[in-house]
């Protein structure tokens, strides 16, 4: 008797530090979206901060060190909530302009759930909703 598979989805991900647009496709075809904004402070200023140098240089690099540290775990946050909203996965298109498309390549890697699915990086500059449908359309028509 054959194990009954249940219905894979693809997913096509446009991220970038400020948000995330998934898009989902069915077996049906139907495909929903979805925009998650990011809490990834890019540049903070310190009350007071007028010079990156001060007298107290060491005061000035432990602020630095704080600020990424604070930026890499806010990223951190954000690559994990947008993995959590997949599921039943077949195919992850992962776009993107800069380096964030492969630190969630990184994070799906890591999941159980993902061990059968396939993932593909693209690079991509900024894309609007339907040109990330079009993405999932584009891998619908060689298997039809």
């Amino acid at each position: 008797m054959k194990k009954k598979t249940p219905d894979l989805l693809q997913y096509a991900i446009w991220i970038d530090q400020k948000k995330a647009i998934i898009a989902c496709m069915d077996k049906a075809g139907q495909i929903t979206t979805e925009s998650m904004e990011s809490a990834i402070e890019t540049h903070v200023r310190f009350p007071g901060e007028t010079s990156s140098k001060s007298r107290l240089f060491s005061s000035t690099l432990n602020n630095e060190k704080h600020q990424q540290n604070k930026q890499h775990q806010q990223r951190k946050a954000f690559l994990k909530e947008v993995a959590s909203h997949l599921s039943k996965v077949g195919v992850v298109v992962i776009m993107g302009p800069a380096e964030t498309k492969y630190e969630l390549h990184k994070e799906l890697e890591k999941k159980k759930s993902m061990a059968n699915a396939r993932l593909e990086l693209k690079s991509a500059d900024k894309m609007k909703l339907h040109e990330i449908k079009a993405v999932l359309k584009e891998r619908m028509k060689p298997s039809a």
